[in-house]
């Protein structure tokens, strides 16, 4: 039987927010137009196959592993091998290839959840596997209005380990301050999200907006977040 949880920790992309596009050469692009340094013979489609390279060498052991590579560090192994310096550091450098290549669009709903949850005193963060940093997302979820009533947000790169790594779940409820067992985690990957939470102690919530599939590995499956808010307010009854 479902518990009233004490505390709530959210996924990021899939959850909180759909990303709808991802623009790698528009971010590159940005980039080489920043720099102090580059020769004339590195082309833009020169970058793109070594970003290409880098990712497929890094994808392919990441998830195996749960280890996370932050993007300032894949970043260096791209325009570093170029000879490419730049004057920016590299955190501002990150969100300005962040806001060119990135678009995302709020999850319906999400946002008038947050602030029932945080109406009924519940503390709320993010943990999310991601290369960026947490300024970013930060940066992301402001737009869409969804940073107000968040505690953190944690990021798997600038942990060194990715979900479903149950340290990572246990080190965002020491944050929290709440016991693993009195907290929800809420996301809408299996392998990573409801496999970590469970492992961790959590209950976990699967957040599958088409519905069209069960598992019996969630303790709570919904489908939309007034679905969750409307299942969260039954246990405050």
């Amino acid at each position: 039987m479902l518990a009233h949880p004490k505390g709530l920790l959210l996924d990021y992309g899939g959850t909180l927010v759909e990303e709808v596009g991802f623009n790698p050469c528009a971010g590159n692009k940005l980039l080489l137009a920043r720099a102090v340094d580059r020769s004339e013979q590195v082309s833009l489609e020169a970058i793109l196959d070594r970003a290409k390279k880098i990712s497929a060498e890094v994808a392919a052991r990441r998830d195996q592993l749960q280890l996370e590579t932050p993007w300032p560090t894949l970043t260096r192994l791209i325009y570093d091998f170029f000879g490419i310096r730049f004057a920016d550091s590299w955190s501002e450098l990150e969100l300005a290839f962040w806001q060119a290549s990135v678009t995302t669009r709020p999850m319906p709903g999400a946002r008038a959840a947050l602030e029932e949850f945080h109406r009924y005193g519940i503390p709320i963060a993010v943990v999310s596997n991601c290369s960026f940093g947490q300024d970013v997302l930060c940066y992301e979820l402001a737009q869409h209005g969804l940073a107000d009533w968040l505690a953190f947000i944690m990021v798997s790169a600038e942990y060194a380990i990715r979900k479903p790594n149950p340290l990572l779940f246990e080190t965002a409820a020491a944050k929290l301050g709440v016991s693993p067992r009195e907290i929800w985690f809420v996301g809408d990957r299996l392998d990573t999200d409801i496999m970590g939470a469970r492992a961790a102690g959590m209950t976990a919530v699967w957040f599958c907006p088409a519905q069209s599939e069960s598992s019996d590995s969630a303790d709570l499956t919904v489908g939309s977040w007034s679905d969750l808010a409307h299942r969260f307010r039954a246990l405050c009854r």
